[in-house]
């Protein structure tokens, strides 16, 4: 049965805590502890079996580091997205239209938890510059190359009540109309107003790391390295509500 570490509280780590701690693990190596610090976004350790989590654990706690050793089996499964385009206001509850523009109702004290952010994502692009598509090179293929292109976007995620449903929005599919005389030519800037309307709508509602500093007016945004890491963060966050009801 496989175990995770989990970090007891969202706080910055350190290479030298993790590459103490890892030396502990004769299968863990000074590229593991990088790739820990890199992703550290609640959840350190995936695939351990109790003797290892129990003794990294030991190590972490030595090195400074809090840790719990938690069976990946508990761990909360995020529920599957439905796509939001466009949101009302109203003073209980939100109006939100999916992208063929049907509606449905959300009251506000069904949102357990508000995560948003400026999140890496690879995107596939044309590669060929245009003199090279009109005189490809002998050897080269017939199809168009294509290459990965890291680029970030605004994610916000709204989860319900119990963690059974998520609605999710991608900042530049979004339609602003709700922010009226506030709307901007800033994407940013709508979607900071737009977290911070729903911080405000529904203040019960946990926050992810992006989504407090959005809500707070904080500078510089809060990023994520990839999307694997938002959703880490996203499943530390959920685990804390729904199984240690912190």
């Amino acid at each position: 049965m496989p175990y995770a570490i989990m970090q007891s509280e969202l706080v910055p780590l350190q290479i030298e805590q993790l590459r103490q701690a890892f030396h502990a693990l004769p299968t863990l190596t000074e590229l593991d502890a990088q790739a820990a610090l890199k992703g550290a976004f609640g959840i350190l350790l995936r695939g351990l079996d109790v003797e290892e989590a129990d003794t990294l654990q030991d190590a972490l706690h030595k090195a400074g580091v809090e840790t719990e050793v938690v069976e990946e089996s508990e761990l909360p499964i995020t529920p599957p997205a439905k796509l939001v385009k466009q949101i009302e206001f109203l003073p209980t509850h939100l109006e939100m239209y999916d992208p063929l523009g049907r509606n449905f109702i959300l009251p506000s004290q069904e949102i357990l938890l508000i995560a948003a952010g400026n999140v890496r994502l690879p995107e596939l692009r044309k590669a060929r510059a245009g003199a090279e598509a009109l005189h490809p090179h002998p050897h080269a293929g017939t199809d168009s190359k294509a290459k990965e292109a890291e680029q970030y976007h605004l994610l916000l995620e709204l989860v319900l009540a119990g963690g059974v449903a998520r609605y999710s929005i991608r900042g530049d599919d979004f339609v602003f109309n709700h922010l009226g005389a506030r709307m901007t030519n800033n994407l940013t800037h709508n979607f900071a107003l737009l977290v911070q309307d729903l911080a405000d709508l529904a203040p019960h509602a946990g926050l992810n790391r992006g989504a407090f500093q959005f809500s707070e007016k904080v500078d510089p945004l809060f990023t994520y390295p990839s999307k694997a890491a938002f959703f880490e963060e996203l499943t530390w966050m959920l685990w804390r509500i729904l199984v240690k009801g912190s």
